[in-house]
């Protein structure tokens, strides 16, 4: 991994831990590395319209990725923010994105997210690396799924998080409890999971969701193992579709865990810290009916080392946006009133997921 965002941000893992041992982590520096990216293509409004721009970048993705300049970490810290965009968006529908690379790379092989670099070079409107499509025309990438239509839909999503906390605040000041209970919350949403079957996320939710889609590979195994099948994410179920299923997700969450899936936690989100350098490292069982505890540990060059947290697992401490479709499908907006219909300033819709 590189070092670029550990100089200025904090770092913490969370692991979720299955009963028989085994842990899948998901780190601040994958979030802090998935909001820089969404504050930069917000900026950018020409990465989310149709046009030359968007369509030239679309091709140098296909084409780096026809060419396996992609998969290894050297080449992933070369990345413009603009393929890195595109690639971000390819990866939100994780079972086309995996069946995409395997049927069509050269070692089959899903190309994985090697590094936390956000890059530095946003400027630069060309990527010259990418040769000349002419002298190439034997090398070919076909992603299933349309990504002029995929990128376009996203305009939603990235509306909804101008809105959010996590586009102004000072992510070096991360609460750390929080994000630990974002992830928590995140795995309990995935524990609600059944195939053929569609529930919805809060916009919270989906944030880590997006997240930890940037890892295909970590996904698809993290996904297996507290679902039992993939989980796939989409954005492009109709919004009556996707309201009335956000109400059933929210009403097979008050079953399970007592609690409420919508919670105002954006006003706690940022909390002054002494200390920027630290691990902190969360276990909690998947596979029981409720999160037993969590067991902090932490490794600081000295000063304050931040709280420890417990939990009981009902998820009461975070909230989002976002929908998820366990059949194949997606989702897409919502819009409305209070929070049981997907409305309101935090607690829309977007997203989308599904299983195979």
């Amino acid at each position: 991994m590189s070092d670029v965002l550990s100089k200025s941000f904090p770092n913490f893992d969370v692991k979720i831990q299955k009963q028989d041992g085994t842990t899948f982590t998901i780190s601040y520096h994958d979030f802090v590395h998935h909001i820089l990216l969404l504050r930069q293509v917000i900026k950018h409004p020409e990465m989310t319209q149709e046009g030359d721009i968007l369509e030239k970048f679309i091709k140098q993705y296909c084409e780096k990725m026809a060419r396996q300049q992609m998969k290894f970490k050297h080449q992933q810290l070369k990345l413009s923010w603009q393929i890195d965009w595109i690639w971000h968006v390819h990866r939100l529908h994780p079972l086309a994105y995996y069946d995409d690379c395997c049927k069509q790379l050269v070692d089959g092989e899903p190309v994985d997210q090697k590094v936390q670099t956000f890059p530095t070079n946003y400027n630069n409107e060309y990527d010259t690396t990418t040769s000349n499509s002419s002298t190439n025309s034997h090398v070919n990438f076909v992603p299933s799924i349309d990504l002029v239509q995929a990128v376009l839909r996203q305009r939603d999503f990235l509306n909804k998080f101008k809105k959010h906390i996590f586009y102004t605040c000072n992510l070096e000041r991360m609460n750390r409890s929080l994000f630990v209970k974002l992830v928590q919350k995140y795995v309990l949403f995935m524990k609600l999971a059944q195939q053929n079957d569609i529930i919805v996320p809060t916009f919270n939710i989906d944030l880590i969701w997006h997240t930890h889609l940037r890892y295909p590979m970590h996904y698809r195994a993290c996904s297996i193992a507290v679902c039992g099948f993939v989980l796939d994410h989409n954005d492009s179920i109709e919004a009556s579709v996707l309201t009335d299923a956000f109400q059933k997700t929210a009403d097979r969450w008050k079953k399970a865990y007592n609690s409420s899936i919508i919670e105002d936690v954006e006003k706690t989100t940022v909390i002054p810290s002494r200390d920027t350098s630290f691990t902190h490292t969360v276990f909690a069982s998947i596979f029981n009916d409720s999160f037993v505890g969590i067991e902090s540990g932490f490794e600081s060059n000295g000063g304050d080392v931040g709280d420890s947290s417990g939990g009981n697992g009902d998820g009461s401490n975070g909230d989002g946006g976002g929908t998820s479709n366990c059949g194949g499908g997606g989702v897409s907006s919502c819009g409305g009133g209070g929070a049981s219909s997907c409305g309101g300033e935090y607690n829309e819709c977007g997203g989308g997921c599904g299983g195979d």
